[in-house]
């Protein structure tokens, strides 16, 4: 080999050698899951373009989510699933806060909404006379669940009770999705949590005539999940809590206190999953 070989070789090998030690080897470990716990539905009080703006331009202070699903049900993909979307704020479920960095954001075309802050809605009077519920257009909601099942295909973290409203992170600050939004008919196509009958008649036979007494069922309402505080009283942190629930799970009426109906679909679902 000429001199003149052996010192092109030999550049082209210094070249190699430290182009290779520039990478990683990689060697994939089993031993990992998704960052993703919990899928949060909104509503997002807006027509379809201004949510988009509202969701896509900066502001001063600035909300986006993952997705949008417009009445027509044509959806949009706002953030990737990898990346942290605004869209839960200050929030709380089984223990977590700041559902941003674990959660996938949801926000519904629709609206339904209040004229006044959330905080400042005590009881069902201040409800039914500042908030309109509109109902959501079948095609939609059938949107939600095909997404819905394709994200939790992606995030097996997102367990059914783990499919969430925005007033259930939130329940001092949000009212959103409201009571129009069929969580029954999402559970029964596999998306989020629901009670078995059955479980529901034999707690309500237990409970038509005396409930457990107000802290054992606050304690009882933070164990499925919800921000509140064991107090003993009907405060507004509590009704707001006991509110959101039943928004979700008996929007047949969400006046923020336990009664019959609600303690047997708490005991229900806390016997179901286990909780």
């Amino acid at each position: 080999m000429t001199r003149y070989k052996f010192l092109l070789n030999l550049f082209f090998f210094t070249i190699l050698l430290g182009c290779s030690s520039n990478k990683y080897i990689f060697i994939e470990s089993k031993n990992f899951d998704s960052r993703v716990k919990y899928l949060v539905i909104h509503f997002t009080s807006e027509n379809l373009q201004n949510s988009i703006e509202l969701l896509t331009k900066k502001k001063n202070y600035p909300v986006s989510s993952h997705y949008l699903i417009g009445e027509n049900a044509k959806t949009y993909k706002l953030v990737n699933e990898t990346n942290r979307a605004w869209h839960a704020g200050s929030s709380y479920w089984q223990g977590e806060r700041g559902l941003n960095d674990s959660s996938i954001g949801i926000e519904i075309v629709n609206d339904s909404g209040c004229d006044v802050p959330v905080n400042k809605l005590e009881n069902i009077k201040d409800l039914s006379q500042n908030c309109k519920f509109l109902e959501y257009p079948k095609n939609q909601i059938k949107q939600v669940i095909k997404l819905s099942k394709e994200i939790i295909s992606r995030h097996p973290r997102i367990k059914p009770y783990n499919v969430v409203a925005h007033s259930d992170i939130a329940p001092t600050r949000k009212i959103d999705p409201g009571p129009l939004f069929p969580w029954r008919e999402l559970a029964e196509a596999g998306v989020g949590a629901w009670y078995d009958s059955e479980d529901y008649d034999a707690y309500l036979s237990i409970f038509k005539d005396e409930l457990p007494n107000l802290e054992t069922l606050q304690k009882d309402l933070k164990r499925f999940g919800y921000d509140i505080e064991v107090s003993g009283i009907n405060d507004f942190q509590s009704i707001t809590a006991v509110r959101a629930f039943q928004l979700h799970f008996r929007p047949s009426k969400y006046d923020g206190f336990f009664d019959a109906e609600t303690t047997s679909a708490l005991y229900a679902l806390l016997k179901k999953y286990n909780l």
